[in-house]
């Protein structure tokens, strides 16, 4: 289940997967994160905040669906992610990822498209596509390697490994790391602060570059 609030200048996404479960990036999921982020973008806000529950942020899409796809629902699964990542980057709005635990395979596809990543201690993140024998239809083999350096890169796709919240802030993917989840609220509510009190417009205007300038659109 997706829940959307506004409040103010900050828009509010929460995944809230049933008990017990983690939040996959299936169709139907996937529809409502799309039909969820149009909505915000239509408001006041200049934040969105995305966060999810049960110990994890989103672990990517739904395998054993995935293989019953014939070649052309693979291929419209892929454009269907990507739409939803478009959607992210393009978005007037600053988008915020706070990470709270499992952040694996598309769930790191999700965060790279977000402009700040806010990651607990306990926060773990891996791509394991070397170990599945897949590469990610959603883009992560492009984006991920842009944001992070080189050699970690690497090691990050191909041993498949999973690495923890300093790691990925060596490396460049987490832009802060928390103690715990309030902590995590605190940052995001700090960042809300600053970027709150710029144009939306000009908001707009440096994502766009920043995109140019990292080879994303």
């Amino acid at each position: 289940m997706i829940d959307i609030k506004v409040e103010g200048l900050t828009a509010y996404i929460d995944m809230r997967p049933a008990e017990g479960q983690f939040t996959l990036l299936d169709v139907h999921t996937l529809k409502e994160l799309i039909s969820a982020v149009r909505k915000v973008q239509d408001s006041p806000a200049k934040v969105i905040r995305i966060c999810g529950h049960n110990r994890c942020f989103a672990v990517g899409a739904d395998i054993k669906t995935m293989h019953s796809y014939s070649g052309f629902d693979a291929k419209w699964f892929s454009r269907l992610g990507n739409t939803f990542f478009g959607l992210l980057r393009t978005a007037s709005q600053v988008v915020i990822a706070e990470i709270d635990g499992f952040c694996m395979g598309g769930g790191m596809d999700f965060a790279s498209a977000c402009d700040f990543r806010i990651a607990t201690k306990v926060s773990k993140f891996a791509h394991p596509g070397a170990k599945l024998g897949i590469i990610t239809g959603f883009g992560g083999t492009q984006s991920v390697p842009r944001m992070i350096k080189s050699s970690a890169a690497g090691e990050f796709f191909l041993t498949g490994g999973v690495f923890d919240a300093e790691y990925m802030h060596r490396a460049g993917f987490v832009t802060y790391i928390a103690e715990n989840r309030d902590d995590m609220h605190k940052i995001a509510e700090n960042l809300c602060v600053k970027i709150n009190r710029k144009q939306r417009g000009l908001i707009s205007n440096f994502k766009s570059s920043l995109d140019v300038s990292k080879g994303l659109i």
